[in-house]
């Protein structure tokens, strides 16, 4: 009895590949990176408030400290809390949440592959977004921080959102966005393309584990490289938004009566409360968002 062999090679399914936006892992990034901001964000904001002041009114930064204390007491560091919390979860959602899965939507669709190029064009495009959807929150929380010892400019946050939108229309709540695009595009590459060039040549190389002191490390750097990439862009933006109507024509003119004020040294006033905000924001953030990422992440995919 003669045996038959089949010579039809065997039917190889191949599973369709993943989209670039997947569904629970895009979600638990998006919940994990505004959460995250948000703590930092409340932990920080006394040296937020010092630094603000320190670039509008002047002084030194251990005077700043002693008139915010005298004039409005503890509340006076924690001034423009809600608008803040509002910005970071506008902005940090957008520009880290979205972070990754932009740069695995540029390695697919473009030509750029896995390097700086790629984290460049992801970072700053999650800036961009950022800015134009969020803008109004940044302006409220600098106009409040900024006001005068010992007075209120607005009652509340809603009411400066509403006062501001009905003296100065969209205008006045998207004043600063030339600046603040140019700004959060360097912050973006300074913070997290910073953070995720560091953590990821680090593992590559064996150097050191993805675990809390990676993440306390390239935290640190990205704090180090943005306070120095964005302190002129910062005091300009600073003093633009708060400035009255009319009296600086675009950010260029403003950066210019900057420099015949002070010089060189008056774009990196408030720099030192500034590094140990942006540092300290950077490790509260950046280590808070590792563990409720995966915390978020395994409850989702979970379901």
């Amino acid at each position: 009895m003669s045996t038959v062999v089949s010579t039809e090679k065997p039917l190889v399914v191949v599973p369709p590949s993943p989209p670039v936006f997947r569904g629970s892992e895009l979600a638990a990034k998006l919940i994990s990176a505004g959460t995250a901001a948000c703590i930092a964000e409340a932990i920080t904001l006394p040296m937020d408030c010092t630094k603000i002041k320190l670039q509008v009114e002047g002084g030194t930064m251990a005077s700043t400290i002693r008139t915010i204390a005298a004039t409005d007491g503890l509340k006076g560091f924690f001034r423009g809390l809600t608008p803040g919390l509002h910005r970071q979860l506008g902005f940090c959602t957008i520009r880290l949440g979205l972070y990754d899965s932009t740069k695995d939507f540029y390695k697919e669709k473009t030509p750029l592959n896995d390097g700086l190029p790629l984290r460049f064009a992801a970072g700053i495009s999650t800036a961009v977004a950022a800015v134009c959807f969020a803008q109004p929150t940044e302006v409220v929380k600098i106009r409040m921080q900024a006001a005068k010892a010992g007075t209120v400019r607005y009652t509340g946050t809603l009411s400066a959102y509403y006062s501001i939108a009905v003296t100065e229309g969209t205008k006045g709540l998207w004043s600063g966005l030339g600046p603040n695009i140019v700004r959060l595009s360097i912050c973006n590459i300074g913070e997290v393309v910073t953070y995720d060039t560091v953590k990821s040549s680090m593992i590559r190389r064996g150097l050191m584990r993805d675990a809390f002191p990676l993440h306390f490390f390239a935290a640190v750097c990205a704090g180090a490289v943005t306070t120095t990439l964005t302190s002129p862009v910062d005091v300009v933006k600073t003093r633009f938004v708060n400035s009255r109507p009319g009296e600086f024509k675009n950010a260029g003119t403003c950066a210019i009566a900057l420099a015949r004020e002070g010089g060189f040294r008056i774009f990196y006033k408030g720099c030192v409360p500034s590094f140990f905000r942006i540092t300290g924001w950077n490790l509260i953030m950046f280590m808070t968002y590792e563990q409720l990422r995966k915390r978020v992440s395994s409850k989702l995919n979970g379901y």
